[in-house]
């Protein structure tokens, strides 16, 4: 990797990845090579709390996507572009503009963090013929009142992935909920999904608390948790921020009380590695994908493995999936141009390793079975891959918000 912009503070975060350029180019005939590329970029956090669950993970996920691909679309070699926008909304908006408008970038993956997905969905908003894919982001809005046509929610939205586990445990568990969300843009949309899940789980919610990004010292959030008798914590964050959390309250006891903890912003496999399966243990939490949920994962799984040294989150799943759908899309389409290429990508079936019943509904969220389950006990494990307790599995139409209450401008109200 090399740095395409030195001197200033946009120039050290840009980079660029050359594998897939060079898998591409050998793939060619040499009268060919000066074919210009077909540009991608993943703008991802390399540097900040969700570094783990995307980075440089993220980033070997899309290797695999084009590789997999066949290294070329629409007879132009595929080059990755990757960033770190370290979780600050004006530096990833300065990326994406940047990639859009100088480098002909054709579609822009990632964008971890709901803040800098927003300030991404304003640059994308006023360039309708590029395309850009949230892989990692979760805010609701992003399908909402803020949707535009090429701009593709891939990841679950906090809905999806805060209401059935909280619900589950109000039924199931203990209804007496504290709510911990982060003090960003995505704090709302995440407490309305706990809210949702505790209500129709006849729970009750005795406080809740916004906790800053990047926390670090969370004591004094935990301590309020605890002092207000909840034997039910949901927190609306996942990264760093949760593992703190969870670490805090195992040191003050809340296990040892009966304290049940959902992970309302997913739970993904960083997040148990950060903690250790101890911790880890008994934490509730709904997904789109487990490594262990079949032959087809388990061998990609194993595959990405051996490219980075860990097991895959949900999010790199995405990743690599959202890549390998939108190329596809792009080559039926015969064009990048997203007035095309993303009514392609809603017509055709999402079908995977991880997903045999996806489709993109018209506020362009992608919906699926999702999995809710809960961190097995070590002692239950037989390997870091095989964590997940499999609690339900729920369709797509259960999941995932009523397309009917949707505020998106793009969706046809009935009568």
């Amino acid at each position: 990797m090399h740095n395409r912009h030195p001197g200033s503070a946009l120039g050290a975060a840009m980079r660029t990845v050359p594998i897939a350029v060079v898998i591409a180019m050998a793939a060619l005939p040499a009268t060919a090579q000066t074919t210009p590329s077909f540009r991608i970029g993943m703008a991802t956090d390399m540097s900040s709390a969700y570094s783990d669950l995307s980075g440089k993970y993220s980033v070997a996920a899309a290797q695999m996507a084009i590789e997999d691909f066949g290294g070329s679309v629409l007879g132009r070699p595929i080059e990755l572009l990757t960033a770190d926008h370290q979780l600050k909304p004006t530096i990833g908006s300065a990326i994406v503009t940047e990639w859009f408008d100088r480098d002909n970038v054709s579609a822009v993956f990632g964008l971890a963090g709901s803040s800098v997905s927003m300030a991404a969905q304003a640059i994308a908003k006023a360039r309708p013929k590029r395309t850009i894919v949230y892989t990692i982001a979760q805010s609701s809005d992003l399908i909402g009142k803020a949707c535009i046509p090429n701009g593709v929610h891939w990841a679950p939205d906090f809905y999806s992935l805060g209401v059935s586990p909280t619900r589950y445990v109000s039924q199931k568990l203990g209804k007496d909920w504290y709510v911990m969300v982060q003090d960003t843009a995505a704090g709302p949309p995440a407490r309305a999904a706990a809210m949702a899940g505790i209500k129709a789980g006849g729970g009750r919610v005795l406080g809740d608390v916004r906790v800053p990004v990047n926390a670090g010292d969370v004591s004094s959030f935990v301590l309020q948790a605890q002092g207000a008798r909840a034997n039910s914590i949901a927190l609306g964050f996942g990264g760093t921020d949760m593992v703190n959390v969870i670490k805090a309250a195992r040191q003050f006891g809340m296990t040892r009380e009966g304290v049940t903890f959902v992970a309302g912003g997913g739970l993904f496999t960083t997040d148990i590695a950060a903690m250790g399966p101890q911790l880890a243990a008994g934490v509730t939490f709904a997904t789109p994908f487990y490594a262990e949920m079949n032959d087809e994962a388990r061998a990609w799984s194993k595959r990405f493995f051996a490219k980075t040294g860990r097991y895959p989150a949900f999010s790199h799943a995405d990743e690599y999936q959202a890549v390998m759908h939108y190329l596809k899309a792009v080559q039926k389409a015969g064009t990048d141009d997203a007035t095309s290429v993303v009514p392609t990508m809603r017509a055709m079936p999402v079908t995977s390793f991880a997903v045999k019943d996806g489709r993109i509904r018209e506020d362009n969220q992608l919906v699926r079975t999702m999995y809710l389950g809960k961190v097995k006990a070590e002692s239950q494990s037989k390997s870091p891959a095989d964590y997940l307790d499999l609690l339900a599995t729920i369709a797509p139409e259960e999941a995932f918000s009523p397309i009917a209450q949707s505020e998106c401008p793009m969706v046809k109200k009935q009568p």
